[in-house]
């Protein structure tokens, strides 16, 4: 009951800082003018706020600082709580040092994307530093675990981090997606962190998705404010670490693919914009309206309702991931099939004359 309650307070705790920090956040960018004007490549006719990732950096960093140290320092049994003094300052305490060098990395990428965000960064500065980042995590010792060598698996993490980090980077070009979409993987890594029995990386995801669930309702079609990269980084970074906490069965080959499943929006509109973009002569780096969402939108549909599409494909995502965890022999290998061919359903659906009509280089507001 003891940890039930933690989780709920991390999440409801970062929900609610969430949605008292945004309405404030975004009238401080009003007064300082931080905002995201109108243009030809924009999908807004009216200036709007920055600032939102601020929030959201704040609202899941004081959430679960606090649900780890009260899961750690305290326990429960027999109705009786008892307080375990120190031990959040014991050189063993390695749970909450991981906890605040993640939380610290994560940061710097906010701070780089808030740079971007006010200034502009040259996008291979930006990607120095983004390996920079996933070095410091490898060398940690975190990397992903398969029977593969330790060098290929180091390869792997340094991929996997700087490509979930940019996704959701890349992901954050219509209104309410990028958040919806880590909201949703949140809490699908919850549960499969929670059958894992892993407290702190359980504690990570529903802290993340009360945080973007809170600025989704000022981020919905019509946004009164955005994240900017200083969220989107901040975001995408926390997922590709917890997508890399959550342990599988080795054995299983079928469920090394359940982090990549659960955030399957964001690889595949990833995937489609760079493969576009080099087709097109165009670097990936520079941006364009070919995005998921953009597609759906040529095809005629509203933006609220393709944002929703979107969002009901990531829940489907997640929810076969967590399935997928409880599968065992060739069963998961025709899941992960079956999950390939609705991706590749998909591209033949959003690759149609149609929906790539009046497809542009014009750079968006989601910076690669």
């Amino acid at each position: 009951m003891g940890s039930a309650w933690i989780y709920a307070g991390s999440f409801i705790g970062a929900l609610v800082i969430s949605l008292v920090l945004v309405p404030l956040v975004r009238r401080l960018a009003i007064k300082r003018e931080v905002l995201d004007t109108p243009g030809a490549h924009k999908s807004h006719s009216t200036p709007v706020p920055y600032l939102g990732g601020v929030a959201m950096v704040v609202a899941f960093s004081l959430a679960v600082i606090a649900g780890a140290i009260v899961k750690q320092d305290l326990s429960f049994s027999g109705g009786l709580v008892t307080f375990n003094r120190g031990l959040v300052l014991n050189r063993g305490a390695s749970t909450l040092g991981e906890l605040f060098l993640i939380l610290g990395l994560a940061l710097g990428l906010s701070m780089m994307g808030l740079i971007d965000d006010l200034k502009g960064l040259n996008p291979f500065l930006r990607l120095g530093i983004e390996i920079a980042v996933a070095s410091a995590v490898i060398a940690y010792g975190i990397q992903f675990a398969s029977p593969l060598p330790d060098g290929i698996d180091a390869i792997i993490t340094m991929i996997w981090i700087v490509g979930i980090t940019n996704a959701l980077n890349l992901l954050d070009n219509t209104d309410g997606l990028a958040a919806g979409v880590t909201g949703i993987a949140g809490v699908a890594f919850f549960f499969l962190a929670y059958a894992n029995d892993q407290p702190f990386t359980a504690l990570l995801a529903l802290g993340l998705s009360g945080c973007t669930l809170g600025f989704l309702k000022s981020n919905f079609h019509p946004a009164k404010i955005y994240m900017g990269d200083a969220g989107s980084l901040y975001l995408g970074f926390l997922l590709s670490y917890i997508g890399l906490k959550i342990r599988v069965n080795q054995s299983e080959t079928p469920q090394l693919f359940i982090p990549a499943i659960v955030l399957g929006v964001a690889l595949l509109d990833t995937t489609m914009v760079v493969v576009s973009r080099i087709k097109r002569g165009v670097s990936p780096f520079e941006g364009g309206k070919d995005h998921l969402s953009h597609r759906l939108m040529r095809l005629g549909v509203s933006v609220r309702r393709g944002v929703t599409i979107i969002l009901f494909g990531g829940a489907t995502c997640g929810l076969i991931g967590v399935a997928l965890y409880n599968i065992r022999g060739q069963a998961g290998y025709w899941v992960v099939a079956a999950v390939l061919t609705i991706a590749g359903a998909s591209t033949v659906l959003l690759t149609t004359k149609r929906a790539l009509l009046t497809v542009v280089a014009d750079t968006d507001r989601s910076v690669a």
